[in-house]
């Protein structure tokens, strides 16, 4: 299965080069990058633009993660919290004795005749 993956993200990779060799024009073309009341002093290229929007996705993705992460890590130490009280708990009611006079069905139905 890993390799469909791998296969996938190499097609993907293929296209994605093919369509900015056909669109270098396009990508050298310059404006003015504007965001709610700040804009660039000098205009960009369409290139940089493109990256700092990915540059800030992944900087979000990063953020997002770390938080995930410690989520998780929180979780597995409750939980492994929980399994050594468990285990804790198993061990001490393996440790019970047997009690040798035990009542029996036999010797309660005796009792109550």
């Amino acid at each position: 299965m890993w390799i469909l993956k791998w296969i996938f993200w190499v097609i993907v990779l293929f296209i994605i080069i093919i369509f900015v060799t056909q669109n270098v024009e396009f990508l050298n073309q310059k404006f003015v990058l504007e965001f709610l009341f700040w804009e660039t002093k000098y205009p960009l290229p369409v290139w940089v633009a493109m990256f700092l929007t990915f540059a800030t996705g992944i900087l979000i993705w990063l953020v997002g993660s770390i938080f995930k992460m410690l989520e998780l890590k929180s979780e597995v130490r409750k939980a492994n919290k929980e399994n050594i009280a468990l285990r804790k708990e198993l061990n001490e009611l393996r440790n019970i004795p047997l009690d040798e006079e035990s009542d029996s069905i036999d010797d309660i139905e005796k009792e109550i005749l």
